[in-house]
């Protein structure tokens, strides 16, 4: 199982309509006209926002997000701008600017990693350069929407941080997710390892990212 098959059961247990319809109104209320979803993975919200009427662009900076992310778009029959990009390139590659840029899925902390277990001593700068990006990329007073960790997550006195999902049918399989999310104080290392039941059988993945607090 790829990253990218794995993000999208993933989302299929986290999100849901009622999610959609918060962000929805969220983005009128702020009178949004313009999206760049520029951690756009394997399409989600990017496809749905589409279907509801929102002027949204995409992009992502892995081969293989984007490349499930494309065959999303022809199952679904939509057209929507989507660029294989990288986070430090943006203002390179966009000449217009967006009412809104979502970076979403506690995507920010991974902007050097994802499956190395080595976490870059220049990550946090990487960080601090690619939300340059996103402002540069912004229109005046425009929205930045980024998410991390929570504070409860980052103070938990007791690792691993098991979370429980429960199960869902997915394409015909049962599936059970469980999460179990470890820190790394010393090394600014956070693992998130997810454990799958598909059809009784089990799947492991382990994934790594910056220790961010979001204070």
């Amino acid at each position: 199982m790829t990253l990218a098959e794995l993000w999208d059961i993933c989302i299929k247990f986290m999100w849901d309509e009622e999610y959609i319809l918060g962000l929805d109104q969220f983005l009128k209320f702020r009178k949004i006209k313009t999206i760049l979803d520029c951690a756009g993975g394997t399409g989600f919200p990017a496809i749905t926002l589409k279907k509801r009427g929102w002027d949204i662009t995409y992009s992502d900076s892995s081969q293989q997000m984007f490349d499930f992310f494309e065959k999303e778009l022809q199952n679904e029959n939509l057209q929507i701008h989507h660029h294989l990009i990288n986070w430090m390139e943006l203002s390179d590659k966009f000449s217009q600017k967006f009412d809104a840029v979502l970076c979403r899925g506690n995507s920010l902390v991974y902007v050097d990693s994802w499956d190395d277990n080595k976490i870059q001593q220049i990550t946090r700068e990487n960080i601090k350069k690619s939300l340059q990006e996103f402002l540069n990329i912004l229109t005046p007073n425009g929205l930045l929407y980024v998410d991390i960790i929570n504070k409860k997550e980052f103070d938990s006195p007791l690792y691993p941080i098991v979370e429980e999902f429960g199960e869902k049918i997915v394409d015909g399989k049962k599936i059970k997710l469980t999460w179990e999310l470890t820190h790394d104080y010393e090394k600014r290392k956070r693992t998130w390892r997810s454990i799958l039941l598909i059809d009784g059988i089990r799947h492991e993945f382990s994934y790594f990212s910056y220790l961010l607090r979001h204070e």
